[in-house]
């Protein structure tokens, strides 16, 4: 397997989009409130503790799912932006809704928090999809 046929620039402009994506995902105007309260945390609570950290893991998982992404992709003759439709959404089905759902449920998660967090990566999946499809 060569890695010359991932296009590194599509990589990194998907990863983020990604993690922008979460930002405005988790943001008060989108579904930050559901989200809180789902996971039992006040604002204050997040705030304090909080980490740069925490957004350079985010990115630096952002990147890996890009990448993982474009590999996948790479192996298809003549991908597109409707195979990056359909890579994307196959991967959000296989790779996060089927492991999440699956940890969610045995941890007895509220569906509304399961259901905010899967949406967030299978459209964030789709997108890069869109991105690394529309470059090859």
């Amino acid at each position: 397997m060569s890695t010359s046929c991932v296009n590194y620039w599509a990589v990194v402009v998907g990863a983020v989009v990604y993690f922008i994506l979460g930002a405005l995902w988790y943001s008060k105007g989108l579904f930050g409130k559901s989200w809180m309260q789902n996971i039992g945390k006040t604002e204050d609570q997040l705030k304090a503790a909080f980490s740069p950290w925490k957004l350079v893991w985010t990115f630096i998982g952002s990147f890996l799912a890009a990448y993982g992404l474009a590999r996948v992709m790479s192996w298809i003759p003549e991908a597109s932006v409707s195979t990056g439709i359909m890579v994307g959404i196959l991967a959000g089905v296989c790779f996060v809704f089927a492991p999440m759902s699956i940890n969610d449920t045995m941890e007895s998660r509220p569906c509304k928090l399961t259901s905010v967090n899967i949406l967030y990566h299978m459209v964030g999946f789709v997108l890069m999809g869109i991105i690394i499809g529309a470059w090859r």
